[in-house]
């Protein structure tokens, strides 16, 4: 159980929230270089808050409500930026944080695109000369599916959902799906680059879909929000669909936020009285043990005992999805430099450095099959890669 003591200072937390938007989110070549030395692991940047007490790992045990220990996939990654289009990548960014559902015996794997930025999107200006003049990348979101999980292509027609239209000049990142009876709702974070701090037009963006191919853009999830809403964890059951608790669904938002439901469009949202270390939420969910029926496991990703990113487990229930009741001491994921596409290096040239993200494991999408958690991680934020973990338990 976690104490008083161990609970992170909110000037830690405010630290690492900021306004909303990350500082690590910028590009442009003259952040490249600082970015890839900063993103190193670092004990004194990027403890996070956890409890500075000793862990004997060689004897160390997950407790009963946590997952795993993971396993990555030996032919990772699993999914790369296309070769050209609107996927096709950027230095720093690629195909990665998408949820993954299944239907029909089918893997569809919804996931963040990226591209370079258009040269005239700042109207001519030079790079710095406006508030966000060194962005230099655009994402939308995109549809990819695999018969076994693993092996996965792009959906003929489901690229670029959806930044067409008026659209066009915002981004879409960071994809949370779950399904409700007929319907599955899409829930990802838009972007205005040219005001990204105004609430009104950034934050938690909602679509709907009857078949995950097609999709309806409903708006933002907290239109009259006074500050920036983001990376939406709707709590899920292990098939992906979503949950109630007390009667309300349940969405983790960042900086201490969290938000509840009666139909998945309309949320309202609270600060939560206390926080836990770990960084943003990932993932949420329920209804996915037998010792534990309660319980919310939400795995966090974010700057953890030294690690630039990397990916945490939180206890919480369902009875009161506010309170941390216990955190692992150690991430269940870190990036590990002997992986090129997890040390920001190319998968199929290990020599040529294609991103500023080394120390980063990040992912949006888990779902159970066969026995097995399938959780979708980001591999240097470029590629799509795959952690496996036994599912002990069969509840659900």
């Amino acid at each position: 159980m976690s104490d008083e003591a161990e609970k992170p200072k909110d000037e830690d937390r405010k630290a690492f929230f900021g306004d909303g938007f990350f500082a690590w989110q910028g590009g442009g070549k003259t952040y490249q270089k600082e970015m890839y030395e900063a993103t190193q692991y670092n004990v004194e940047k990027y403890w996070g808050g956890f409890s500075e007490e000793s862990v004997d790992e060689a004897s160390y045990r997950l407790p009963d409500w946590a997952i795993g220990p993971f396993r990555k996939y030996e032919s990772n990654p699993i999914f790369a930026p296309a070769e050209e289009g609107w996927d096709r990548g950027r230095f720093g960014g690629g195909v990665h944080n998408g949820s993954v559902v299944r239907k029909d015996g089918k893997f569809y794997y919804i996931y963040r695109g990226e591209e370079p930025l258009r040269e005239d999107y700042w109207g001519g200006a030079e790079e710095g000369l406006t508030d966000m003049g060194a962005m230099d990348y655009i994402c939308d979101i995109g549809v990819a599916v695999s018969s076994d999980g693993i092996h996965f292509e792009r959906a003929a027609g489901c690229g670029q959902l959806f930044r067409r239209g008026e659209d066009e000049d915002f981004s879409f990142e960071d994809v949370c799906v779950v399904k409700h009876e007929d319907t599955y709702y899409l829930y990802c974070n838009k972007w205005d680059w040219r005001d990204f701090s105004n609430p009104k037009g950034n934050g938690v963006f909602i679509a709907t879909s009857k078949d995950l191919l097609h999709w309806v853009k409903v708006g933002l999830a907290f239109p009259e929000a006074t500050r920036i809403h983001r990376n939406p964890c709707v709590l899920q059951n292990p098939d992906n669909e979503a949950v109630r608790a007390n009667g309300k669904f349940v969405m983790y938002v960042n900086d201490g936020l969290i938000a509840y439901s009666d139909d998945l469009i309309h949320w309202e949202s609270r600060e939560m009285s206390e926080f836990w270390p770990g960084g943003e939420g990932c993932f949420a969910l329920a209804d996915y043990s037998d010792a534990h029926p309660d319980g919310i496991l939400l795995f966090t990703g974010g700057h953890h005992t030294g690690h630039f990113y990397a990916v945490g487990e939180v206890f919480l229930t369902k009875s009161n999805p506010e309170q941390a009741l216990a955190w692992l001491p150690r991430p269940v994921l870190i990036a590990e430099e002997r992986y090129p596409w997890e040390d920001a290096r190319s998968a199929a040239n290990p020599d040529e450095i294609i991103s500023y993200f080394r120390d980063t494991i990040f992912f949006t999408g888990m779902t159970r099959h066969e026995g097995q958690w399938m959780a979708y991680y980001g591999g240097s934020e470029v590629y799509t890669c795959l952690a496996l973990a036994d599912a002990k338990q069969k509840y659900g």
